[in-house]
């Protein structure tokens, strides 16, 4: 059988990404090591402790590329690719919002079968207990990139920074509180996909 995660309700996932070069190792808002191996919290009113300040100023210097920051049309391809490559794995995209620098999904993601996880085992951390929505999610930003590169319009680096976070869902009002959310992110200029309002592109 494929691994579960017990903390999923439904198997209901709150992910969240950021582009390229614009969430490294050292922000002051937080960040994960190399694999998780260590997550830090923190943010603009309480940053991680001074010591992580060489480990962000180093890693800015060292990219290869300028941060990558998405226009509006980029977004809009980047919602719509992701929102069908999901559909077309079978999992269920609830809400889906690209912004600038980041997105957040609120999905509910297919088990992978025990033969998809072999095949794939190198590419999957060994201790997560449900490989499904990073590795759906993996695929659905693959699609997003192509998509970007059809239009001419995917920049010189990777769209994507490595390894978005995908937080189990608790509950039904965990779910809701987190729909609210995403969906909210209309108001702020991102490109917004809901499940029962299709593409919200308001600007």
């Amino acid at each position: 059988m494929s691994r579960t995660n017990p903390n999923a309700w439904h198997n209901y996932y709150h992910c969240v990404g950021s582009t390229y070069g614009t969430w490294l190792r050292g922000d002051p808002r937080g960040f994960r090591t190399q694999r998780h191996m260590q997550h830090v919290d923190g943010d603009y009113k309480q940053p991680p402790p001074d010591i992580y300040k060489p480990l962000f100023e180093y890693n800015k210097k060292n990219l290869k590329y300028p941060p990558v920051k998405l226009s509006q049309d980029q977004q809009r391809i980047l919602c719509r690719a992701i929102v069908g490559s999901l559909q077309d794995d079978n999992a269920l995209p609830v809400v889906l919002a690209i912004a600038v620098n980041h997105f957040h999904l609120l999905a509910r993601f297919t088990q992978m079968s025990p033969e998809l996880i072999a095949k794939h085992k190198s590419h999957l951390l060994a201790d997560e207990r449900d490989p499904s929505p990073r590795f759906y999610l993996g695929r659905a930003r693959q699609v997003a990139s192509f998509a970007l590169a059809q239009q001419n319009l995917k920049p010189p680096s990777a769209v994507w920074a490595s390894r978005p976070t995908c937080k189990p869902v608790r509950s039904r009002e965990h779910q809701l509180a987190v729909a609210r959310y995403i969906k909210a992110h209309v108001r702020e200029g991102a490109a917004v996909w809901h499940i029962n309002d299709g593409f919200l592109f308001e600007r």
